[in-house]
């Protein structure tokens, strides 16, 4: 998604070594790969022990905040793919990423939007939340975080300094963190839950889930009003 050349600074000053940049490009695309795959999987399992054991909101709206990040990393994907085919140049590719992120972010307000719902639901409900898969479940999501960004780490590697100045590769690593920091308030909460009982978790859990609403829902607003993708 960050692949660059054609202009860029390169180790070589405006000499393109041909092999070199076929495979920057490939390893770049392997590297897209893996993060979408390692989010894909992380995100649908913490939803699915959120939802059917943990009766946990925050930690499905952890969830559903990883789910819409697959859109993201799925573009990447398929971006890097082109490029390393040669059926895409980078500049072309700039062109998609700006079409796309009014999509993703509307995705982003929608899943928002039945967060909100859900917590609002919860805070008047007696269901009760089960904290240890609330735990097992944010803990997936967690693991999933800390990978994706060693490998956007890694793609920042592949191209130098260059793609971890981009602003659309810097926007992924933004919103990757923000992904993490939701998951850690999660764990904070399931946490104190375990080890003080008598915590009203049914009340803490929404409140949580409605906080992380606040907390991506203003990242939404900026991006929208910053195009920084």
């Amino acid at each position: 998604m960050d692949s660059h050349g054609h202009g860029h600074h390169h180790h070589h000053g405006d000499i393109i070594n041909p092999h070199v940049h076929a495979q920057q490009s490939l390893r770049e695309y392997q590297n897209y790969f893996w993060l979408f795959a390692v989010s894909l999987v992380s995100a649908v399992g913490e939803f699915l022990l959120a939802l059917l054991y943990a009766n946990s909101v925050s930690a499905q709206a952890d969830a559903i905040h990883g789910l819409t990040h697959i859109g993201l990393y799925a573009l990447a994907l398929w971006v890097s793919r082109q490029i390393y085919a040669r059926k895409m140049n980078p500049q072309e590719a700039y062109h998609y990423r700006d079409n796309f992120v009014i999509f993703y972010v509307l995705l982003v307000f929608l899943g928002l939007a039945w967060i909100l719902y859900t917590s609002v639901f919860k805070l008047f409900s007696s269901e009760h939340v089960f904290s240890g898969y609330m735990l097992a479940s944010v803990s997936i999501g967690l693991v999933g975080n800390i990978i994706a960004l060693k490998i956007l780490n890694t793609i920042s590697k592949i191209h130098g300094e260059g793609a971890g100045s981009h602003t659309a590769h810097r926007w992924l690593n933004l919103d990757t963190w923000g992904d993490f920091a939701f998951s850690v308030m999660v764990l904070a909460a399931s946490l104190a839950s375990m080890a003080f009982p008598g915590l009203p978790i049914n009340i803490i859990d929404p409140v949580v889930s409605i906080a992380g609403v606040i907390w991506i829902g203003w990242s939404g607003i900026q991006i929208l009003r910053k195009k920084t993708i």
